[in-house]
């Protein structure tokens, strides 16, 4: 009796064996990661979360990297909401590309002493350059330089040549 268990258990053995073998195991598919698609609309046509209108407003008609000055009130370092945006923009943009490199260049009017003037074009590009590496460019992409009164685009001595000289330059 014993003999008979030892076969039937032979058997089952080799019956189970030979089931297993003709299966084959199946490789799992293949999963792809993908980017998540940024979709735009009419209410954020350039990804920066404000409608055409709202830009408008602001005074940036059309995509907001097409702007790379972002402008200062007197003696102030502060951003405003126009600029916040333009530099939001640009952060995104080095974001995405990955390991691009910015030049931030600040900028001041001729009113101040020299060395004051480059303090605060210092104080204007390091704004704008913590603004951006908060929003996620990275801060080794960012370039801080201050020019002061140095470089400035209009020469004249008067409060519109003025407004226009303080000022960051975003150069890639």
């Amino acid at each position: 009796m014993k003999r008979n268990y030892g076969l039937l258990l032979t058997v089952i053995f080799a019956l189970t064996l030979t089931a297993c073998a003709g299966k084959k195991k199946e490789a799992p598919e293949p999963v792809q990661e993908t980017a998540p698609v940024v979709t735009q609309t009419n209410n954020d046509p350039y990804g920066v979360g404000m409608s055409a209108d709202q830009l408008r407003a602001l005074g940036i008609a059309g995509n907001p990297l097409d702007y790379t000055t972002v402008y200062f009130e007197y003696n102030s370092s502060a951003i405003d909401r126009r600029s916040e945006v333009i530099a939001t923009a640009h952060a995104n943009e080095l974001r995405r590309r990955g390991g691009a490199k910015v030049k931030l260049e600040g900028h001041a009017d001729e009113r101040g002493t020299r060395d004051y003037n480059l303090a605060l074009g210092e104080r204007r590009s390091q704004a704008v350059a913590n603004l951006m590496s908060s929003v996620g460019a990275g801060n080794s992409s960012l370039q801080v330089v201050s020019f002061g009164e140095e470089r400035p685009v209009d020469r004249a001595h008067n409060e519109a040549a003025w407004q226009k000289n303080r000022r960051v330059e975003i150069l890639y």
